[in-house]
């Protein structure tokens, strides 16, 4: 199966363009707030000062899933053996929808799995491609003061250290030509030391021609090579291509080699693995190279990746386990319809069709941690019910496949989806679903915030704003549950980033990581205990977790200096707001603007401190009780909307 071998990339830039969503809506709100004081309007230039930063995150489901582990069903003795897991859920995110969910996890597992690739793995007669091309002396992102062509030399140095004595290899290098650095030979007879050496001589220059690389690279799979005494008369021996490039490349020159590769693979048995360095392979390569038998890709954008791929992850990455793979859903209760985890699964058109069948062109071996669970190996399918009745039928899925040696092995098992909601036959399909909502949200939210501000756009943007704190209430709820602290270190912690920089109000209780609980598993279905003190109702942070400006909007509220520091604000403020400044009567507002939308006038007063400081629309869509006011931590007795009389001015 064909994976992004990366996590997601994130990073933070200079200030968000003025046309996008989230600087418009930040714009409106500090000119509201002008209003309000009886300011004057704000300049555009000095509300772009302090307006909130552009955000990057390239997030995929390929990358969420690759970041985690994942249940599986451990075998020392089959080469290739599916699992699967079921569900039944609701998705929290969504307001009105309570629609039932059924969902479908796949497991390709292999005594190749986790430390059985190092027993098991067979010989390798492997021929690495370099890009030596002068685009590989661009610097390569995370590494000052490092190219790509150097890490890419590293990196090579430690492949070299993976590879037994019975293993053979060759190195081809090209930029606008290719040469044979390196000829065919078994490890046993080549001169290490002296390889290195040549290897860290090489410099970056000259343009770019793939599709003799590969040429050069495949003739080295000759009769010569047969001479040495290296042939292979059984098919034990496995033949690879590892071309690293940054694949800036002709159009033309990119689609001849793509051919190269479907020919390799389809008539003399010689597979190849594309690595991306420093930049992502384009959407034609991945998918031509996954949906080529024997074939895979991954992409690579920092040393410490590189260096798993060629270390920990290089015997997993060049051992097939099976091919031309078929998951067949038996049935007409039941269809598939989108699929996430790798990019042969993924349906990129829409409308989303529906399917019985999903097949896969090669699986490989994946790494384990000391749980049994398997990185990346992952396949999730949303299922749909055809019938939707409250009568649940037991359904088959038969999976077929091809061995390494050709042999044609089928599975059947047998399902049936529970009543209940929330049942989960593991954690690790519990842990994909959340990971599929999660990236789903945080996908469209991102491009609404950078995209330009029309009234579409704004209205999406500012409904997800108020659904943004329930997502993290969930993943909080889910992390507890799941056991997994790479999920609080990842994503969980992205979250509360973005929730820092846009102003998003959270709850207390979600600012810090969550406590383990117990979980027990059941084949069908999971029953959590779960710790009382999670269930506190809703409250928002305390003035300690306020952005400065916010800070200094509340000071000239109750005529405190804004110049302070910000503990002294924090002190000033909290000295007011505890004590009998404020009596239960006032109505001081933050700006008159929600402080959760950012948009709407504030027009909901909490009692007995007297903020208004949310609107209608948040309040009724806060899925629990608010207990604490955001502004003042006091506690509230009861929210009412004012009203107001007003008097005639001459």
């Amino acid at each position: 199966m064909a994976r992004t071998k990366q996590t997601a990339r994130k990073s933070t830039g200079g200030k968000a363009a003025r046309q996008s969503a989230v600087f418009q809506t930040y714009a409106k709100r500090k000119q509201a707030e002008a209003k309000q004081q009886g300011k004057p309007e704000i300049p555009e230039a000095e509300i772009e000062a302090t307006a909130p930063v552009d955000v990057t995150y390239d997030v995929s489901y390929e990358s969420s899933f690759y970041a985690h582990h994942f249940t599986a069903q451990p075998t020392t003795t089959d080469l290739f053996m599916p699992s699967f897991g079921i569900a039944t859920t609701i998705n929290p995110l969504e307001n009105e929808n309570k629609n039932i969910e059924h969902w479908l996890s796949v497991n390709l597992n292999s005594c190749l799995d986790g430390p059985g690739i190092r027993t098991h793995r067979a010989r390798l007669h492997l021929v690495i491609t370099l890009d030596i091309s002068g685009s590989m002396s661009d610097k390569f992102e995370g590494e000052p003061g490092k190219t790509k062509l150097q890490i890419a030399q590293q990196s090579l140095l430690t492949l070299l250290k993976q590879l037994s004595p019975d293993d053979a290899l060759g190195i081809v290098l090209f930029n606008h030509a290719a040469t044979v650095l390196q000829p065919m030979e078994r490890m046993s007879s080549i001169s290490r030391t002296q390889l290195e050496e040549n290897i860290l001589k090489l410099r970056a220059n000259g343009g770019t021609n793939i599709s003799r690389a590969i040429e050069v690279a495949s003739d080295l799979y000759n009769s010569e090579t047969d001479k040495k005494g290296m042939k292979d008369d059984n098919n034990m021996i496995s033949r690879r291509i590892f071309f690293l490039t940054d694949m800036e490349v002709s159009t033309t020159d990119g689609q001849t080699f793509l051919k190269r590769i479907q020919d390799n693979a389809q008539t003399h048995t010689i597979w190849s693995t594309v690595v991306g360095v420093g930049l992502d392979l384009g959407a034609e390569v991945i998918q031509s190279v996954s949906r080529t038998i024997g074939c895979n890709y991954c992409n690579v954008r920092n040393a410490r990746t590189f260096d798993e791929l060629m270390n920990t992850e290089f015997h997993y990455t060049v051992t097939p386990i099976g091919f031309n793979i078929e998951l067949l859903l038996l049935g007409e209760r039941y269809t598939i319809e989108q699929g996430y985890g790798s990019p042969e699964v993924h349906q990129l058109q829409d409308p989303i069709k529906t399917r019985q069948s999903i097949k896969l062109i090669t699986e490989f071996p994946s790494p384990m941690n000391d749980k049994n669970e398997v990185r990346g190996g992952c396949l999730l399918f949303k299922i749909i019910d055809m019938k939707k009745d409250e009568n649940k039928e037991k359904f088959k899925i038969n999976t077929s496949w091809d061995t390494i040696s050709g042999i044609r092995q089928t599975n059947e098992q047998e399902f049936e989806f529970s009543n209940d909601i929330d049942s989960f036959t593991h954690s690790g399909i519990r842990k994909a679903i959340l990971l599929v909502r999660y990236t789903s949200f945080m996908k469209r939210y991102l491009k609404l915030r950078q995209a330009s501000a029309t009234p579409d756009i704004i209205d999406e943007y500012q409904s997800m704003r108020r659904q943004y704190p329930r997502l993290v209430e969930y993943f909080h709820k889910e992390i507890t549950i799941i056991d997994d602290k790479s999920l609080n270190e990842e994503e969980y912690k992205h979250l509360l980033d973005i929730a820092q920089q846009d102003d998003i109000p959270l709850n207390e209780n979600l600012l810090t990581p969550p406590p383990v609980v117990a979980t027990t598993m059941t084949a069908v279905a999971t029953t959590t205990t779960i710790d009382p003190t999670l269930t506190e109702k809703k409250t928002l942070p305390s003035l300690e977790t306020l952005p400065r400006r916010d800070l200094q909007t509340l000071a000239k509220q109750h005529s405190i200096k804004g110049n302070l520091k910000t503990e002294e604000l924090v002190r000033k403020l909290s000295d007011v707001i505890t004590g009998d400044a404020i009596p239960a009567a006032t109505t001081a507002s933050s700006g008159d603007v929600c402080c959760i939308c950012l948009t709407n006038n504030s027009s909901v007063i909490l009692l007995p401190c007297g903020h208004k400081c949310l609107c209608n629309d948040c309040t009724n869509k806060q899925e629990e009780e608010l207990t604490k006011c955001p502004i003042c931590r006091q506690d509230i007795l009861r929210a009412t909307e004012p009203t107001v009389k007003r008097q005639r001015t001459n």
